[in-house]
């Protein structure tokens, strides 16, 4: 149905289409006459039949609600936060991450650190002297350590929350390298939690930052060696989790450790994602996205947040169209006005004894350019650019995205998208967020002949979905 009524829409075009029969395509192909290069336009062709990675989707890392560092705020009553997002509100918050935004993601760290003046951890003393056997009653999962992530997973799902995965911040303070084995049992005993309460991870990470981890380092043959017993384990059980390697501060740090998991087989069969962050030793992207085309693992860039918001709309680009990222995320979906960098996409808002309210950021709006439009499952196609413009374009069902970015103090580009074996005839919708705008509707367009113009302004991100 659809392949006649595209067939019917050529025909109906202002340019012809050549049958099926003069085309040589077949019975159930159209091929339309391409439409000339309109005078003072530069050409963004598209080529949908050369396609890249798979989009897994947008997110953040997830602080819980009542976490004193949201809101810089502390009851020594509760040890919690004195100022808290009341829970419609918090509902409102959750709408407009997963709904309204369309992220799809959530990174949480367990042993998150304690409360002011509370030592404690979900394990803080071992248990016993058998990795083998799990002695629960010395396990502590309250709170933030693990029972309000899952309780912020639940009330996220029916929003849209589709992916979420531990990624452990600090391991307890007893744990060394010289026993990967109790590593590996304090993180099962987590991950049974997890699938008890019916939301186990479709992920999990070995660490937060590896390379940087409070108590030293984790060497590359630590992560290799908790790979491989984690796997088997989550196996022998009948888990679908899949382990993220490593979830480093810095490309480089990831790549040397991520490529000794790789080289080994056994390890290898239970990796889901090749993960990294962004700070500082960038070169490395290179070689990550090489390993991840090398064994055929998704890329993920899972925390950055020091862009401004511009900024982070070119990283979105640049790590998806130059480093072949599946997924790309944010450091916090929300936290307060107090943290000055750029780091979230929903502010919170209080006066140190009372909420206030909370505001999307510029960001949430750059975000949404990508997050809202292009959805897990799109696949990232072939597409040209013009000078001091940067696109990408992307295939998912019957239509093409286009995400278009043109830098602050250039001049407005008159530009002719060209989809080469796209629709003869379609209609194109077009959303702009610029300084003065977010999520700005523009007028609709028409593709003819395989064709379709826009200006794109100075300082904008601008997407376009042809349908």
């Amino acid at each position: 149905m659809q392949l006649r009524l595209t067939s019917l829409l050529c025909l109906a075009s202002v340019l012809a289409c050549s049958s099926p029969a003069e085309s040589g395509l077949g019975p159930t192909a159209a091929v339309c006459e391409d439409a000339s290069l309109p005078a003072g336009s530069e050409q963004i062709s598209v080529n949908t039949e050369r396609r890249f990675q798979v989009i897994d989707g947008f997110g953040t890392t997830m602080r819980v609600w009542d976490d004193p560092h949201v809101t810089e705020t502390f009851d020594s009553r509760t040890g919690r936060a004195a100022v808290v997002v009341p829970p419609a509100e918090q509902a409102k918050i959750l709408a407009a991450l997963y709904t309204e935004l369309g992220l799809t993601r959530v990174r949480y760290n367990p042993r998150d650190p304690a409360p002011r003046g509370v030592v404690s951890g979900i394990e803080p003393v071992n248990d016993n002297a058998d990795p083998n056997v799990t002695d629960l009653t010395r396990f502590d999962f309250s709170w933030k350590y693990n029972d309000a992530h899952i309780a912020f997973v639940k009330a996220a799902q029916p929003y849209g929350l589709k992916v979420w995965f531990a990624s452990p911040l600090t391991l307890e303070t007893w744990m060394t390298e010289s026993n990967p084995q109790e590593y590996v049992e304090w993180a099962m005993a987590i991950l049974r939690r997890w699938r008890e309460q019916g939301v186990e991870m479709p992920f999990y990470s070995i660490a937060n930052e590896p390379a940087a981890q409070s108590s030293g380092a984790m060497s590359p043959q630590y992560i290799l060696a908790t790979t491989k017993l984690l796997g088997a384990k989550l196996k022998a059980e009948g888990f679908k989790t899949r382990i993220v390697i490593p979830d480093d501060i810095t490309p480089n740090d990831a790549y040397d450790r991520a490529v000794v998991v790789l080289a080994d087989p056994e390890a290898r069969q239970y990796v889901g994602a090749i993960a990294y962050h962004l700070y500082s030793g960038l070169a490395a992207r290179e070689k990550l996205k090489a390993l991840g085309e090398q064994y055929s693992i998704p890329v993920w860039m899972t925390e950055y947040a020091l862009a401004t918001p511009f900024e982070w709309a070119n990283i979105i680009h640049d790590e998806i169209a130059d480093y072949g990222a599946s997924a790309v995320d944010m450091q916090w979906g929300f936290f307060g006005q107090w943290e000055s960098t750029n780091s979230h996409l929903i502010t919170i808002l209080n006066n140190g004894a009372a909420f206030l309210g909370w505001r999307r950021t510029k960001s949430f709006f750059t975000t949404g350019q990508y997050s809202r439009f292009v959805r897990p499952g799109a696949q990232r196609v072939e597409v040209s650019s013009v000078s001091g413009v940067k696109v990408t374009a992307y295939k998912q069902g019957d239509e093409i995205v286009l995400v278009a970015i043109t830098p602050p103090g250039s001049t407005p580009k008159n530009v002719s998208f060209a989809l080469g074996g796209g629709p003869c005839t379609a209609q194109v919708t077009m959303v702009r967020t610029s300084d003065t705008e977010d999520w700005a509707t523009l007028p609709a367009t028409q593709v003819a002949g395989r064709r379709f113009q826009a200006t794109l302004t100075p300082g904008s991100v601008t997407t376009f979905v042809v349908r």
